[in-house]
């Protein structure tokens, strides 16, 4: 059924379907890759297909001819270059199919107990007492694995004097973030991407702007205890709580392991 028309384009009920359909499939992608090197793949290939279609569309034939021959050499090229962010693409995907989903939250429904997040707190508590500094990165959809591979990978049980350890000075593993992912310390020592925010405040350290940084790109939260104060914060959604207590440290994590076992 046609709707109407934009000069020689028809536009038809089953178009705007369609369209619709695309840019939904486009913002869930884009949701579950933010933050990613992966993002660059996608956003790449759809600017060589949108200058495709349209030079399909205009009808120039010697242009379309041209982009036809370098499309053929550009996907090798594409391919090569981008070899390490297809795979974080492709891994990212896997990581979020509906199966995968339903085996995470019967994970977390075994793993991320009341013990779990009192193990976190626990531990906080002992490294702020020796005024030592921490960043603890909290999972959630986004498995944030191209950060996971820039650290040491551990794959270990969440426990209090292990986290401790890793962040005394005299740990090789301190410096950096740790990643904790499905109900699990995942990898230590982890770079974080720095946020561009610049209204922030200018006594806030590398430690805050870090968890500033990825809480801008994921739906991750960050746990900060400051070195040169011993102030614990908070950063999620983009947005750093400063000075919080141990009880909204508890309520915080409790609420995240909730919201991804929802998803």
């Amino acid at each position: 059924m046609e709707l109407f028309n934009i000069g020689f384009v028809t536009v038809r009920l089953v178009d705007i379907i369609d369209i619709s359909i695309v840019a939904f499939l486009f913002y869930k992608l884009y949701e579950n890759l933010k933050g990613s090197l992966a993002i660059r793949v996608t956003s790449v290939a759809l600017s060589i297909f949108l200058v495709w279609k349209v030079v399909d569309l205009l009808d120039f034939r010697l242009l379309g001819t041209i982009l036809d021959e370098f499309l053929g050499l550009g996907a090798i090229a594409v391919v090569i270059i981008f070899a390490p962010e297809i795979r974080l693409f492709l891994s990212a995907i896997s990581k979020n199919t509906l199966l995968d989903r339903l085996m995470r939250q019967v994970s977390a429904t075994k793993t991320e107990t009341d013990k779990t997040y009192r193990e976190i707190v626990e531990a906080l508590k002992s490294i702020r007492a020796t005024g030592n500094g921490a960043l603890i990165v909290v999972v959630g959809a986004n498995p944030l694995l191209e950060i996971q591979s820039t650290g040491d990978q551990l794959d270990a049980n969440i426990s209090s004097r292990l986290i401790y350890t890793i962040f005394q000075k005299e740990s090789p593993l301190h410096d950096g973030a740790m990643i904790i992912h499905n109900g699990r310390i995942s990898a230590v020592r982890c770079i974080l991407p720095i946020s561009k925010n610049t209204n922030l405040d200018p006594d806030l350290g590398l430690r805050h702007r870090s968890a500033l940084g990825v809480s801008e790109r994921s739906d991750a939260l960050v746990i900060v205890v400051s070195e040169e104060r011993r102030e614990l914060s908070l950063a999620r959604d983009g947005k750093l709580t400063r000075n919080v207590d141990y009880k909204e440290i508890d309520a915080a994590i409790e609420a995240h392991f909730e919201g991804v076992r929802a998803i």
